[in-house]
C-alpha cells in the first residue's frame, strides 16, 4: 500500500499524458572518406556499419566524414527513391537523422553516387521487450517530436534516470507502466506519422504537460514522502490547466452570452 500511495501521483501524471519512462536509442552510422568513387561497395563500406538493427522508435543518425556531398534516400539505385526518408545533400561533418516507427527492411542508397547502398532493420518493439526499465523506444513522444534527440525527449530521459530511478517506488512503477504502454503505444505513433493533424494534436496536448514535469529537474527526492509531495502538486497543477482554465474560460463566455 505504500508503495502504490507514493507512485500513484507521478504514475497518474505520466499516463494521462501517454508519456514512457523508456526511451529509443540512437545509432550512428558513418559515411567514409572516399566513397564518392566507385570501389567500397564490393565490401560494403559505403556506409559503415552497411547494415544495422534497430527497434521501432529508434533512431539512425548519419554523418558525412567524405570530402563530397552525399545524400541518404530511402530505396534503392534500380527503382529510385520510395519517398519514405531523404536528407537531400549534406556535407562533411554534417548529419541527418531519421526515427524509424515501422518495422521492417529498409534500403537506402546516395542519388549522387547510386553504387552507394545500406540496410536498417527495424523489429517490433513488444510490451516485454520494454518492461524491463532498461531501454526501448519512446514511440509516441518520438514521433510526436521527430526524434530522440529532441530536447522534450532529453527531458523525460532525465526525470527517469535521475529522478524516478533513484527510488524504490519509482523503479517498481517504471516496470510496470512500461507493460502498459507497449500495449498500445505502437498503435498511436503510427497513427500519428500517418496522421500530420492527429500528430500535432498531440504535440499540442503534451507539450504544457513536459513543461509542467521539468519540475522534477530541480528538486531532490530525499524520501519516499518528497515523491508523493511533488506528485499531488504535479496533479493538481495539471488539473488547473487543463480542466480549470478551460472551464473559466467556458464559464466567462456563457454568463457573457447571459447578460
Amino acid at each position: 500500500m505504500k508503495i502504490f500511495l507514493t507512485i500513484f501521483p507521478i504514475a497518474m501524471v505520466l499516463m494521462i499524458s501517454l508519456i514512457p519512462t523508456a526511451f529509443a536509442e540512437t545509432v550512428h552510422v558513418s559515411i567514409p572518406e572516399g566513397t564518392n568513387v566507385e570501389g567500397c561497395e564490393t565490401n560494403n563500406e559505403c556506409y559503415l556499419p552497411y547494415q544495422v538493427t534497430i527497434d521501432a522508435g529508434d533512431t539512425v543518425v548519419w554523418t558525412n566524414e567524405d570530402l563530397a556531398f552525399h545524400t541518404v534516400t530511402s530505396g534503392n539505385r534500380l527503382d529510385g527513391s520510395d519517398g519514405l526518408f531523404d536528407s537531400g545533400m549534406f556535407k562533411i561533418d554534417e548529419q541527418f537523422s531519421y526515427t524509424f516507427t515501422n518495422s521492417g527492411n529498409f534500403d537506402y542508397f546516395c542519388t549522387l553516387h547510386p553504387w552507394m547502398e545500406g540496410i536498417v532493420t527495424v523489429q517490433e518493439v513488444s510490451a516485454e521487450d520494454g518492461s524491463n526499465g532498461e531501454g526501448g523506444g519512446c514511440l509516441i513522444a518520438t514521433a510526436t517530436y521527430g526524434s530522440e534527440l529532441a530536447p522534450q525527449i532529453q527531458q523525460l530521459r532525465e526525470i527517469r534516470d535521475e529522478k524516478l530511478l533513484q527510488t524504490e517506488s519509482g523503479s517498481v512503477f517504471i516496470q510496470e507502466f512500461n507493460k502498459f504502454y507497449y500495449s498500445f503505444s505502437p498503435t498511436i505513433a503510427d497513427f500519428e506519422r500517418e496522421n500530420p493533424a492527429f500528430k500535432e494534436l498531440v504535440k499540442v496536448t503534451l507539450t504544457p504537460m513536459i513543461s509542467s514535469l521539468s519540475i522534477l529537474n530541480h528538486v531532490d527526492f530525499d524520501s519516499e514522502s518528497d515523491v508523493i509531495g511533488y506528485g499531488i502538486s504535479l496533479i493538481l497543477l495539471n488539473v488547473g490547466m487543463y480542466l480549470g482554465l478551460p472551464a473559466i474560460v467556458i464559464f466567462g463566455i456563457k454568463k457573457k452570452f447571459e447578460n
